[in-house]
């Protein structure tokens, strides 16, 4: 099992708009020679709440993100409706009281708050929470509290890449069949090397192209995190942005603290040999109810690849 660690800086920023935060990347299709733009997000924290993936800044249509920073004591309260959410603690620790319950989160750590709740986020010195949510949700599930080391060493501990050494990873799902759900999957992965390679095999499990999943698809995105051991250096990574039906891989640069909506492409991610990174990644399921981490559809000659 790779150990969780704490990856790139901690960083405040001026506050956004949710339209400001979006900025496509264009990308150049190699033997097509066409531009394709991507959507990424900028997903750096400022102070009190910042929404960073909208439905009005975004083609997505159920995932939602968010950015909940206290830079000193204080608290935020969050009201959903027709929504869940889940709260992942990415530095600092919370006390989140929701449902007349009140539970305490150290970083790593994540909180499932169903439709129809509200969830008071308070710190006593500082927090950087992230809120991914899911919408048009229809059924009330529990609040329900993962510790990550609760999971670490677990089967939900996913160490996978062992066909690659630069692809060996450790895949913590927070959020999974252990949780109660409507549409969202959620967890975190760390890369066992610098200059790693992530998500490999390159795979796909959106709506759409000749290998859409269709009601068994699912939205997703990534939140990375990265940095580099040479000094100066301005870490990134690269994500491939292939469609399904394409056979040659694109890639796009991701720095850090950048979200991406990866939901219609393949997703792998190589990042150079200085640079050390990390992922959020959370998965909207289209049908209520259907939430099988493992459907996928993998490129064709990769399916031996995990």
């Amino acid at each position: 099992m790779v150990q969780p660690k704490t990856i790139g800086p901690t960083q405040k920023a001026a506050q956004k708009t949710p339209e400001s935060r979006r900025h496509d990347l264009q990308v150049m299709v190699p033997i097509k020679k066409v531009i394709r733009n991507v959507e990424a997000f900028d997903a750096s924290p400022a102070e009190g709440v910042q929404d960073i993936i909208t439905g009005d800044n975004s083609t997505f249509s159920f995932l939602r993100m968010s950015r909940i920073f206290l830079s000193v004591a204080g608290s935020v309260e969050r009201e959903l409706a027709n929504e869940e959410a889940v709260y992942y603690v990415n530095r600092g620790s919370v006390v989140i009281t929701a449902n007349g319950q009140t539970y305490i989160l150290d970083k790593g750590d994540v909180l499932y708050v169903g439709v129809d709740s509200k969830a008071k986020i308070e710190t006593a010195d500082h927090c950087d929470v992230s809120e991914f949510k899911a919408v048009s949700c229809h059924t009330k599930y529990p609040v329900q509290l993962v510790q990550h080391t609760d999971i670490e060493g677990t089967e939900l501990a996913a160490d996978l890449g062992s066909r690659r050494p630069m692809s060996k990873r450790t895949v913590f799902k927070l959020v999974d069949q252990n949780v109660q759900a409507n549409r969202l999957l959620f967890g975190d992965t760390y890369m066992a090397n610098r200059g790693g390679v992530g998500s490999y095999p390159p795979h796909f499990h959106g709506p759409d192209g000749p290998h859409g999943l269709g009601d068994n698809a699912k939205e997703e995105i990534y939140h990375f995190r990265c940095e580099s051991d040479i000094e100066g250096d301005v870490p990134y990574v690269l994500q491939n942005c292939a469609l399904p039906e394409e056979k040659v891989n694109v890639y796009a640069h991701i720095f850090d603290d950048v979200a991406i909506n990866v939901t219609p492409t393949y997703h792998d991610t190589i990042a150079p040999p200085s640079v050390d990174f990390m992922f959020t990644w959370c998965l909207g399921s289209f049908t209520e109810g259907h939430r099988d981490w493992a459907e996928i559809y993998n490129k064709p000659g990769y399916q031996d690849e995990w």
